[in-house]
């Protein structure tokens, strides 16, 4: 299994997504820690896809050409056994950790993430992260 991001190994990019709750939403922090500090670690609960990737590359779609991600999300099996497949298959601008060479068609690849909600609901404002994206 290669980890191709893992945003604990760096702190330098909570610090603008607190200043920028901070500005919008100064409340937030009256009851939540900051986010990235060792308290907003131990209190989140991150959400896990796992998916095949069955895409990496170039591709030619409504008139532009792009180079993308394409992954078929899995329920909990990584089988692989096409009853387990639970909903479309998504596209992910390759770029950043992306790029890297154990991204390959075939590949099997889980991604936890964290969705911040500001205001209290999950609107447009939301943060959407990834915290950790390993392939194998």
């Amino acid at each position: 299994m290669d980890i191709i991001f893992d945003i604990k190994s760096t702190n330098d990019w909570a610090s603008s997504v607190n200043k920028e709750i901070e500005k919008d939403y100064p409340e937030y922090f009256a009851t939540n820690p900051k986010i990235g500090s060792d308290a907003w670690w131990a209190l989140i609960e991150e959400d896990v896809a796992k998916g095949k990737i069955t895409h990496v590359g170039e591709r030619f779609e409504d008139g532009q050409l792009f180079d993308s991600v394409d992954i078929q999300p899995l329920d909990d099996d990584f089988s692989g056994d096409e009853s387990f497949l639970s909903q479309p298959e998504y596209s992910i601008y390759r770029e950043d950790f992306w790029l890297d060479e154990s991204v390959q068609q075939g590949k099997l690849v889980q991604i936890k993430s964290v969705t911040i909600c500001p205001s209290g609901e999950l609107d447009e404002n939301s943060i959407y992260l990834e915290t950790e994206v390993c392939v194998w």
